[in-house]
């Protein structure tokens, strides 16, 4: 069977007693028990107006046929292996903790860089040591980019530390030269960046939509894309890869059927406004094919599937662009069996979405098992 890597499975502690240990004591009373961003569920940012954390509350089902697994509770390592990875033939995991990037949201800057140290050493501890087919996600602080840098460079040096996690809720875009701090320790370091959906219009980030706050969670599911797409344009526009030409950046839950018709017109603005980005010396298009991917959870299936796969072919290596991304334990998961890409993708980009766009994205992915 050919080899399959996932890119995107969530961990949790399960009590906020696991982190102490990790966590300098000058702040173990405000984890404890301020309620400032902390629950059995996870990392919380407004628990004073919202329950479970977020504006837009919704029924999130109890998956069927994970018995050891809940949306309320993590998985130990052993459930991972046993319940994920062995269940269904994964040769390598990405493992990121459940809600941390939120804490680049709040609106002080010394308790997010603990915070992000603490939970950056305990995932290693905790799962990466546990099973070599675990590779793990840096958490950082961004409200003070020198310092999310050290930790970047610090956390690191475990080898199997493969990307950086920036949430898709921030104060600005990613392209502004305030972040290039976490770009050059990423791109030093060899790590991919990660921007993964669900911190938009949370803490200190700007409101969700371009044009304000939805009122529903229907329509903030809909209009999601439209916070990575300003991201993905800045960090082109702003020159991010001119500078760091060997960074990749994965869009998790941010879809990729838009990608197409929006580089098209990318390319034709680009071609009209280049005199306000001299550093821009190819079309955008050529850029984004090169250093982005795609996390596959979150596409939405299309009838017939050949439409939308003649969709993705009109870019150059548009096929190629989605890695297989599970979003494992949250409740709209997808298994390998029931992912539309997977299911659905030619021939000659499967090898790519299963495993080998993931290899080129993380330099620093190893593969402990070898394809039969």
């Amino acid at each position: 069977m050919n080899p399959l890597i996932d890119v995107d499975v969530h961990v949790r502690w399960e009590s906020d007693e696991e982190l102490l240990p990790y966590l300098p004591k000058t702040w173990h009373q405000r984890w404890l028990t301020a309620r400032g961003g902390h629950s059995a569920r996870g990392l919380l940012i407004q628990p004073k107006f919202f329950d479970p954390g977020e504006p837009y509350p919704s029924a999130h089902p109890y998956i069927p046929g994970l018995t050891t697994v809940n949306p309320a509770a993590a998985p130990d390592p052993a459930t991972l292996s046993r319940d994920w990875l062995d269940r269904h033939g994964i040769e390598a995991a990405v493992a990121s903790c459940h809600d941390a990037p939120l804490i680049a949201t709040y609106a002080d800057v010394d308790y997010p860089l603990e915070v992000a140290r603490a939970v950056n050493r305990w995932l290693a501890d905790k799962f990466l040591d546990a099973d070599p087919r675990l590779h793990g996600s840096i958490t950082v602080a961004t409200q003070d980019p020198e310092e999310a840098a050290k930790e970047i460079r610090r956390a690191a040096a475990h080898s199997r530390m493969v990307q950086v996690l920036l949430p898709a809720g921030a104060r600005m875009p990613y392209g502004h030269r305030y972040y290039r701090p976490i770009f050059e320790a990423a791109q030093e370091c060899g790590l991919a960046i990660a921007i993964p959906a669900g911190t938009e219009g949370l803490g200190t980030s700007n409101p969700p939509t371009p044009s304000g706050w939805p009122s529903t969670a229907a329509e903030m599911c809909v209009a999601r894309a439209s916070t990575f797409i300003a991201h993905l344009t800045s960090l082109v526009t702003e020159g991010t890869f001119v500078t760091y030409p060997n960074l990749t950046v994965i869009g998790l839950e941010a879809g990729v059927a838009w990608l197409p018709p929006y580089l098209w017109r990318f390319d034709k603005n680009w071609k009209a406004l280049r005199s306000e980005c001299p550093w821009l010396r190819e079309p955008p298009s050529e850029m984004v094919c090169r250093h982005f991917r795609f996390g596959t959870a979150g596409i939405v299936p299309v009838e017939p599937a050949a439409e939308f796969w003649r969709l993705m072919e009109s870019v150059p290596g548009g096929a190629a662009l989605p890695i297989y991304a599970s979003n494992f334990p949250r409740w709209d998961m997808e298994s390998p069996e029931e992912s539309f890409v997977l299911r659905t993708a030619p021939a000659e980009a499967l090898t790519s979405i299963r495993a080998g766009g993931a290899r080129a994205a993380y330099p620093r992915l190893a593969i402990s098992a070898v394809a039969a």
